[in-house]
Protein backbone atom coordinates (compact mmCIF):
# COMPACT_ATOMS: atom_id res chain seq x y z
CA UNK A 1 0.00 0.00 0.00
CA UNK A 2 2.82 2.03 1.09
CA UNK A 3 4.89 1.79 -2.24
CA UNK A 4 1.49 2.88 -4.59
CA UNK A 5 1.17 6.34 -2.55
CA UNK A 6 4.95 6.93 -3.18
CA UNK A 7 5.21 5.95 -6.57
CA UNK A 8 1.74 8.46 -7.07
CA UNK A 9 3.37 11.20 -5.76
CA UNK A 10 6.79 10.94 -7.61
CA UNK A 11 3.99 10.98 -10.60
CA UNK A 12 2.33 13.63 -9.63
CA UNK A 13 5.70 15.77 -8.68
CA UNK A 14 7.43 14.67 -11.93
CA UNK A 15 3.99 16.02 -14.24
CA UNK A 16 4.58 19.01 -11.94
CA UNK A 17 8.08 19.55 -12.68
CA UNK A 18 7.34 18.92 -16.16
CA UNK A 19 4.06 20.94 -17.15
CA UNK A 20 4.74 23.55 -15.15
CA UNK A 21 7.99 25.03 -17.15
CA UNK A 22 6.40 24.17 -20.12
CA UNK A 23 2.99 26.09 -19.52
CA UNK A 24 5.41 29.28 -18.13
CA UNK A 25 7.22 28.96 -22.23
CA UNK A 26 4.09 28.64 -23.98
CA UNK A 27 2.23 31.60 -22.46
CA UNK A 28 5.86 33.46 -23.05
CA UNK A 29 5.62 32.44 -26.71
CA UNK A 30 2.33 32.72 -27.15
CA UNK A 31 1.88 36.32 -25.94
CA UNK A 32 0.82 35.83 -22.54
CA UNK A 33 -2.90 35.39 -20.84
CA UNK A 34 -4.33 37.39 -23.35
CA UNK A 35 -3.56 35.04 -26.26
CA UNK A 36 -4.17 32.19 -23.65
CA UNK A 37 -8.07 33.12 -22.76
CA UNK A 38 -8.09 35.23 -26.29
CA UNK A 39 -12.27 35.32 -27.49
CA UNK A 40 -13.09 35.47 -31.27
CA UNK A 41 -13.99 38.36 -32.77
CA UNK A 42 -17.68 38.53 -33.52
CA UNK A 43 -19.09 38.04 -36.53
CA UNK A 44 -21.35 40.55 -37.40
CA UNK A 45 -23.53 40.48 -40.91
CA UNK A 46 -25.02 43.85 -40.31
CA UNK A 47 -22.45 45.77 -40.51
CA UNK A 48 -21.95 47.76 -43.74
CA UNK A 49 -18.59 48.14 -45.75
CA UNK A 50 -17.49 51.93 -45.46
CA UNK A 51 -16.07 53.90 -47.98
CA UNK A 52 -12.44 55.39 -46.92
CA UNK A 53 -12.78 59.49 -45.85
CA UNK A 54 -12.23 61.30 -49.09
CA UNK A 55 -13.81 58.59 -51.93
CA UNK A 56 -16.92 58.01 -53.37
CA UNK A 57 -18.60 56.47 -56.10
CA UNK A 58 -20.30 57.71 -59.27
CA UNK A 59 -23.97 57.42 -59.20
CA UNK A 60 -24.05 55.99 -62.81
CA UNK A 61 -21.12 53.67 -63.09
CA UNK A 62 -19.74 52.97 -59.55
CA UNK A 63 -16.62 53.60 -60.14
CA UNK A 64 -14.17 55.40 -57.12
CA UNK A 65 -14.05 59.37 -57.44
CA UNK A 66 -12.80 61.72 -55.42
CA UNK A 67 -14.67 64.08 -52.86
CA UNK A 68 -14.08 67.26 -54.80
CA UNK A 69 -14.74 66.12 -58.44
CA UNK A 70 -17.66 67.23 -59.93
CA UNK A 71 -17.66 64.96 -63.14
CA UNK A 72 -16.82 61.46 -63.37
CA UNK A 73 -13.29 61.06 -65.21
CA UNK A 74 -14.96 57.07 -66.19
CA UNK A 75 -18.50 57.89 -67.64
CA UNK A 76 -18.39 61.58 -67.87
CA UNK A 77 -21.61 62.19 -65.68
CA UNK A 78 -21.87 65.10 -63.27
CA UNK A 79 -21.21 64.22 -59.48
CA UNK A 80 -23.82 67.01 -58.17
Amino acid sequence: MMMGAGLFFMVVIGLIVIAVPLLIVALIAGGGQKALFKTPPESNDSQTFQEPAGKRKCPTCGRAVEMGWNVCPSCGQALT
